[in-house]
């Protein structure tokens, strides 16, 4: 990713709309698949400038929060929210002793370009507990990939059936998948067409950019209503898709690492 993109991310992530929602459909979703209410060990892997750690602190004050990121500028930025222990490292090679989370959160990571799919989702089935649960978000669609996508130095774009048949690969039980972003949809597919490439000689940059306070609010009332409905019915399209998996008896990692 573009490390000018990590400054905007700390600046907006925290109440912007986007995440708002991305946030609420992971505790959503988690919580019809495990007890949030006992203390659990959660890793956050790929967690960026630290939003979501800082999000499940509050949510699930029990618990006990790592986070991983392969970019300094992420960990520092992550470490000084205090929401959880931040430590530098790739999610193709976890610096964690085998099954020592309960819960694995990896939000917008797996599509990366430096992130080998097979092998980090490997690691992230290492690192869970037996039956332990992922929850997995990525983008959706190739035919949606523009100037955002070079920002961000995204390598693919997935459809939730890609989804679905990488994580069973990778030895995880499918416990729900659902398409989100859906009632924006069309306008995101217009927005996308028009920013393909950066202008000539500028630097790309994403989608993420401070919007209006009542334009923030609005889109945040859409995307939590149906997050609401997201995760009681999978939804057919959309943008983004989120997967819950738990990890299986038969899964092919064999790699360890030194724990933490």
């Amino acid at each position: 990713m573009e490390l000018h993109e990590y400054s905007t991310l700390r600046s907006l992530e925290d109440d912007y709309w986007w995440y708002v929602g991305l946030r609420d459909l992971l505790l959503a979703l988690a919580g019809r698949h495990c007890d949030l209410s006992v203390p659990l060990r959660i890793l956050d892997a790929g967690c960026g400038t630290g939003g979501t750690l800082s999000f499940l602190a509050k949510a699930l004050p029990r618990s006990t929060l790592f986070g991983v990121d392969a970019e300094a500028v992420a960990v520092d930025l992550a470490s000084s929210r205090e929401a959880g222990t931040v430590v530098r490292a790739s999610i193709n090679e976890l610096p964690f002793a085998s099954a020592a989370f309960d819960l694995v959160v990896c939000l917008d990571v797996l599509y990366f370009r430096g992130v080998e799919e097979s092998r980090a989702l490997d690691e992230l089935a290492r690192v869970l507990r037996s039956a332990g649960l992922a929850v997995i978000n990525v983008p959706a669609y190739e035919f949606l990939r523009g100037e955002h996508d070079l920002a961000v130095d995204t390598r693919h774009r997935y459809t939730a059936k890609e989804l679905r048949d990488v994580l069973e690969r990778a030895g995880f039980q499918i416990e729900a998948t659902t398409y989100w972003n859906t009632l924006l949809f069309p306008f995101i597919v217009a927005w996308r067409r028009v920013r393909r490439r950066p202008r000539r000689g500028a630097a790309p940059t994403s989608d993420l950019w401070p919007l209006p306070r009542w334009l923030n609010r609005l889109l945040t009332r859409l995307i939590t209503k149906e997050v609401r409905m997201a995760s009681r019915i999978p939804l057919p399209f959309g943008i983004s898709i989120m997967a819950i998996a738990k990890k299986g008896a038969n899964g092919r990692s064999h790699a360890l690492s030194p724990p933490v």
